[in-house]
């Protein structure tokens, strides 16, 4: 063979090499391609009925390393076992924020409202068991309005105090209510008690309490009851946010997002199957034992960034129920970014305005915590 042919020859190898190389690069950048496509966002964003709907399936894209990239430092603790009466708390505890962090706790089988400042510094306690001015019967939520007044919902009352504890007045409804939230317009968003049937629903109000509209949108699940009878599974209920208004359905796996009219704009939902309420219907239908429940809800902003969603899982352990609760993140997207355990007997309460992350824990003794969110 001559020089020039082996010459000819070589060259021919090597470009045969360098064409393999090049077809196994090219198939590793596809592999690499694939797994990163499965490691990303998983799911399907479709339009049902004219509204957008974002599906998620998987874990997320933060996935099972939700805890290594997220943390809560706790900043406060409010809550003895024994100690100061204002420390001791009863097993029913709501919190709520003000615009300069002053906590506001309503202590509800004790009959109190307990004012402690960003330190945990006690400020007053004001309230009684009673049905006389600025007592209570049987309060259920707390709310700071845009005056800066300390709202209590006690059955058909909204009883109002300021800033210092004194009594203001009270607001007389004809409907048992749940929860209330002050829209940017001046108008009352009032989350109302269901009966014939559990639900979530919610009614529209002046400041001065008079009736102004339904919601447009109720919700009602599990089995039927007598009319005079309602039951209710966790605490999901119509939130306000950032000029938006939101409900997680309590018994199945969606988050509904509207504006301040009702109008639905989209809906988010999550692959994971709730079991259906664990109720039992009394003899002769008068009323109903109410079991521990899987359930979905409320949900919360977190600075625009993250929606927040409460999920309670329950299983039955022979003649005991155990129950595990998670915060699930979504990004502005609506995309589930992971889901977070929560500690046994622990549950949210609300997010302020810095951020700060307010947790009620029940066990071994009730106490408030207020946390940071870091995210790495």
């Amino acid at each position: 063979m001559t020089k020039s042919k082996i010459q000819m020859t070589k060259i021919s190898e090597k470009g045969g090499r360098m064409k393999k190389i090049k077809v196994f690069i090219l198939f590793l950048i596809i592999i690499s391609l694939f797994f990163t496509c499965k490691k990303g966002w998983q799911g399907r964003v479709y339009t049902e009925n004219g509204i957008e709907v974002i599906e998620n399936t998987g874990e997320g894209l933060w996935g099972k390393k939700i805890d290594e990239k997220i943390k809560f430092k706790e900043t406060l603790s409010l809550g003895k076992e024994e100690g100061e009466d204002y420390l001791m708390f009863h097993s029913f505890i709501r919190v709520a924020v003000d615009p300069d962090l002053n906590i506001y706790v309503l202590d509800a089988m004790n009959h109190r409202l307990l004012k402690f400042d960003k330190n945990g510094n006690f400020i007053w306690k004001a309230g009684r068991k009673g049905q006389g001015p600025g007592e209570f019967q049987y309060p259920r939520g707390i709310a700071v309005n845009p005056p800066g007044e300390i709202v209590v919902i006690d059955e058909r009352s909204i009883i109002l105090f300021n800033n210092r504890g004194e009594y203001q007045r009270t607001i007389k409804l004809d409907r048992s209510m749940r929860d209330i939230q002050f829209l940017p317009d001046g108008r009352l968003m009032i989350n109302i008690f269901v009966l014939g049937q559990p639900g979530v629903a919610a009614e529209f109000y002046s400041k001065d309490g008079e009736f102004l509209s339904k919601f447009p949108e109720e919700y009602r699940y599990g089995p039927k009851l007598s009319p005079r009878v309602g039951a209710a599974i966790g605490d999901s209920s119509f939130k306000f946010f950032n000029n938006k208004i939101y409900l997680s359905i309590p018994d199945k796996y969606e988050i509904r997002e509207y504006d301040l009219k009702g109008n639905l704009l989209r809906k988010i939902r999550r692959n994971v199957k709730l079991k259906p309420p664990n109720i039992k219907i009394m003899a002769g239908g008068r009323g109903v034992s109410v079991f521990p429940s899987d359930n979905s809800g409320p949900c919360f902003l977190y600075k625009e960034k993250f929606l927040i969603n409460k999920l309670t899982l329950v299983e039955k352990k022979g003649k005991d129920y155990e129950s595990k609760s998670f915060l699930d993140f979504f990004n502005e997207k609506g995309q589930f970014l992971g889901s977070y355990p929560l500690p046994k007997s622990t549950y949210i309460q609300t997010i302020d305005h810095s951020g700060n992350f307010y947790f009620v824990k029940y066990e071994p003794y009730p106490q408030v915590i207020r946390s940071k969110l870091e995210i790495k």
